[in-house]
């Protein structure tokens, strides 16, 4: 195909295209907030290579002729040794495809992670520098910020030259958490990821977790000889695990069971704690992929297999206005009737991301056009990566919607404003009980005064309702203020009713009964985490007037003569109960709670101890968790036992806990080798508790 270089005055259909995926290209590349969905840019993208086709060329900016996009920041760059190229694709709809595509080769399948390209070079068991993927060909250093990858080890056990390909990405769970403590400017996990990866600070990019999965070992090569194994991608992410980089979920397939193991993985994606947009394939036998080639753009040997998003129709019969932690207030379109979508997802409503968005969401039928979100609007909604309710497109309608000139929960004015070509609304009241959101989703967690069944969204709905505010007392008062009759402001949301109402009545009910050490999680204090509150529970015997006692007289020094206490924590803890003391309504909320709740003294805090029945045993932990709210708090439950937990299986683990037992990822494997027993979570709860 040709490539022609686009000037300023063509405005052709083709051209207007290309520009537009270009910016978009742009955005998603370079971490800015996105101004078109995912969706949208798929079936523009295809479009436009049909134009293309038509007109035999292609303009020297369209991301069909392009691997990623130029490096517009001001990061030092670096070529690469082996361009970083992209992948070929095919939709989940021709799927059987993938048979004729394998033939009589045995493949490997795994997760197309939806984050940022990188790649590492080791030297002599050393990182000594990570790139972007940028335009395939060059890219930007950002090793200051990859050495604290997790995932990614600053030295490993190999001392010759080592190349891999990997992912840097962000969980939803981390996304939810630094979006809202960065004004909510990131519509995903990958836009916010890419833009932690590209950070001048390596110390400001450290706050926040990146992970790294490794899908590609570019050197050493299959047949090189320099280590035995690398002819099979199967042994060559065995190699990268071996040195302890984490690779990619993975397991082989063949044409017999490539289409049910599609189906099985597309299973999976409502329990990923990662983005992803699809699966990836490559041949098992790397020496026959490499003998393969490239295309100017693709290798023959792998190819990636997007998710489809399977849509449907229904009306916009409202939008409402979610305020956030840090007060951004963001349009959430509400669906009648709702809408059945993936395994079994009725989705209600879907979020709009920000002001631009909601006034330009394509209209459909129409590609490459626009229109705003109106009340009564006909949607077509999707569930994007298989799990994001998505507006796609929209047609007709009858009245705008209204932009709030106050926030819907505190009632102070709101503020629109522009980041680029990007409006977003905002609450600036720092008292604003929405901001405080977080510290109620920590409170009533199962670390915290566990309330079964309540979630970012019932207390969000409860905020808006003006049944709770910021306090935490007041979900257990709220029977006493309201009763068992549904309050007629609920019952105008979606999802609420006679039945739901009681069962949470009856959660809260159940939550009264709890333990001195639950209450100091639940306070929100700075670091004051599972461990401090454990420590501070055994030191006042699980007496709640003990704390109180304290809380009347803090004495930092008191605190920082417990072990691993120190002077931090203590202060944090002191300048807490002072700071509660000195305002009046924070005084009345804590000891309104410390009365609707009946604390238990339980036989390990009563006698200051706590089982260490996990000391002397070493566990690895592998993909999702249920009973748990993430492996991070899976983890500080084993160690605040006497366990350790390690990122890879080795003669030293007792134990591997995967939810997926059998499994044929390389731990599983490994495991199984080493005679290992590989358990649930559910298996490691019932023999050793939670």
């Amino acid at each position: 195909m040709k490539i022609r270089k686009i000037n300023q005055e063509d405005n052709s259909m083709q051209a207007t295209l290309t520009r537009q995926l270009a910016d978009a290209s742009d955005r998603y590349y370079n971490g800015k907030p996105s101004n078109i969905q995912d969706a949208e840019f798929d079936r523009l993208y295809d479009q436009l290579a049909e134009a293309e086709r038509i007109s035999g060329f292609a303009y020297d900016i369209s991301p069909t002729v392009r691997v990623g996009t130029s490096v517009l920041t001001e990061l030092k760059k670096a070529r690469h040794e082996t361009p970083a190229l992209s992948l070929d694709k095919v939709k989940y709809q021709n799927r059987e495809k993938m048979k004729a595509w394998l033939g009589m080769k045995e493949g490997v399948i795994s997760w197309k992670l939806d984050g940022l390209t990188i790649v590492a070079t080791y030297d002599n068991s050393r990182l000594t520098q990570a790139v972007t993927r940028g335009d395939g060909e060059e890219g930007s250093i950002v090793t200051h910020n990859a050495i604290s990858f997790h995932g990614l080890p600053a030295t490993i056990p190999y001392k010759g030259h080592m190349v891999i390909r990997g992912e840097a990405l962000m969980t939803y769970q981390e996304f939810l958490k630094i979006n809202e403590e960065t004004d909510g400017l990131y519509e995903n996990p990958r836009n916010l990821a890419t833009a932690t990866v590209q950070m001048y600070d390596g110390n400001e990019s450290a706050k926040r977790r990146i992970d790294f999965y490794a899908f590609k070992l570019v050197s050493p090569e299959p047949g090189s000889g320099e280590e035995p194994g690398l002819g099979t991608e199967t042994g060559r992410f065995d190699f990268m695990e071996a040195c302890g980089i984490r690779v990619v979920p993975h397991e082989t397939v063949n044409m017999d069971n490539v289409r049910d193991k599609i189906d099985e993985w597309k299973k999976k994606l409502p329990e990923n704690e990662f983005p992803t947009d699809g699966l990836v394939f490559s041949y098992d036998d790397q020496v026959y992929a490499d003998s393969l080639g490239n295309t100017n753009k693709y290798p023959r040997g792998s190819i990636a297999l997007k998710w489809q998003d399977e849509s449907k129709e229904t009306t916009i019969s409202d939008v409402r206005f979610s305020v956030g932690r840090t007060g951004k207030i963001t349009p959430v379109a509400v669906f009648d009737p709702p809408v059945r979508l993936g395994v079994g997802s009725t989705v209600s409503r879907a979020s709009l991301h920000n002001i631009s968005i909601m006034k330009h969401i394509p209209e459909t039928g129409n590609p490459g056009y626009t229109l705003p979100v109106k009340i009564g609007s006909r949607a077509e909604v999707a569930l994007a990566q298989m799990i994001i309710p998505t507006v796609l497109s929209v047609s007709g309608g009858e009245n705008d919607v209204d932009i709030p000139s106050v926030c819907p929960i505190c009632g102070e004015p709101s503020i629109l404003e522009k980041n680029g070509d990007v409006e977003v609304l905002y609450c600036k009241n720092q008292g604003c009980a929405a901001r405080t959101r977080g510290a109620l989703e920590s409170a009533f967690s199962k670390s915290g005064l566990y309330v079964k069944g309540i979630g970012p969204s019932s207390i969000e709905d409860l905020q808006q309702a003006g049944l709770i505010t910021r306090y935490t007392a007041g979900l257990f008062t709220m029977e006493k203020r309201y009763g068992r009759t549904l309050p007629d402001v609920l019952r105008k949301l979606e999802g609420w009713g006679e039945k739901s109402w009681n069962n949470l009545l009856d959660a809260v009910n159940d939550a009264r009964k709890t333990t001195l050490r639950r209450l100091l999680y639940s306070l929100g204090v700075p670091m004051l985490g599972n461990d401090l509150s454990k420590k501070l529970s055994d030191y006042w015997n699980g007496d709640v007037e003990k704390f109180l006692d304290f809380y009347k007289n803090p004495d930092e020094s008191e605190l920082q003569a417990l072990d691993g206490v120190g002077s931090t924590k203590a202060y944090f803890l002191a300048e807490w109960c002072r700071k509660t003391k000195n305002s009046p309504e924070d005084e009345i909320m804590l000891y309104a709670l410390i009365n609707e709740l009946e604390f238990e003294s339980s036989a390990e805090e009563a006698d200051g101890t706590e089982t260490q029945n996990l000391a002397g045993l070493t566990f690895v932990i592998t993909g999702s968790v249920y009973q748990y709210k993430n492996r991070d708090e899976f983890k500080a439950s084993v160690e605040s036992r006497g366990g350790k937990v390690a990122g890879s299986v080795s003669k030293k683990t007792s134990y591997l806990v995967n939810n997926d037992s059998e499994s044929a990822s390389s731990k599983n494997r490994k495991a199984k080798d080493l005679g290992i027993p590989v358990i649930t979570e559910q298996a490691f709860i019932d023999q050793f508790g939670q």
